[in-house]
């Protein structure tokens, strides 16, 4: 586990698979799991660097605001820093799995065409007009082709998909099947769609 300096303490990230790849991919997720392959077989069949990021409250707060001093905000402004240290002067692919989700939008939105493919796995639309209102500009202006996986029992469905696609300049939305979801609540994970998402965020990067 490495770590990167965030407000009084420190994010927590590990790097794994090829070292030195020139294509790098960034993923934000929470819990436990944050910073483990999410399955190791499929990583082994890219040639890419992965930089697994784990996060928690209070990072995840007030993400409809970022952009100001809230802990949100400053979140992504040292995750851009690691990603700037991480992977200098390349384009690279970023997943947001869940709860992470909103931070990888913005990250994505501040970053520009440096983060040209974005995968977000499970991730609710704004629940309020509020944070609709305040999130649709971003999502209108987002360099990224971008990836909307749904599926399984929750937390995110079709319309959840839908509303993040019919704001993106480039997106689409894929529903995966209840048979191909095999986690104990039925709900959708980062390791049930893993070769999809490096498929989008790495393109080209298979082993041949």
């Amino acid at each position: 586990m490495s770590l990167a300096p965030w407000l009084d303490g420190e994010l927590g990230y590990r790097s794994f698979g090829t070292p030195g790849a020139p294509r790098a991919v960034f993923v934000l997720r929470t819990g436990d799991v944050a910073t483990t392959d999410p399955d190791a077989r499929i990583t082994s069949a890219y040639d890419v660097r992965i930089v697994a990021v784990g996060l928690d409250a209070p990072e995840l707060e007030d993400p409809p605001v970022l952009g100001g001093q809230t802990p949100a905000g400053l979140t992504v402004e040292a995750l851009r820093a690691l990603l700037e240290r991480e992977a200098p002067g390349t384009t690279v692919g970023l997943v947001g799995e869940r709860s992470a989700g909103p931070i990888a939008i913005y990250l994505a939105a501040a970053l520009g065409p440096v983060v040209d493919r974005l995968a977000i796995v499970g991730v609710k639309s704004p629940s309020d007009p509020l944070s609709r209102d305040l999130r649709t500009p971003l999502l209108d202006h987002l360099d990224a082709e971008v990836l909307v996986i749904v599926g399984g029992d929750g937390p995110a469905d079709a319309s959840d998909a839908g509303w993040y696609v019919d704001r993106m300049r480039s997106a689409e939305a894929d529903t995966v099947p209840d048979d191909e979801i095999h986690s104990v609540n039925g709900e959708i994970t980062l390791a049930a769609v893993w070769d999809r998402v490096l498929a989008h965020v790495a393109p080209g990067a298979e082993r041949r």
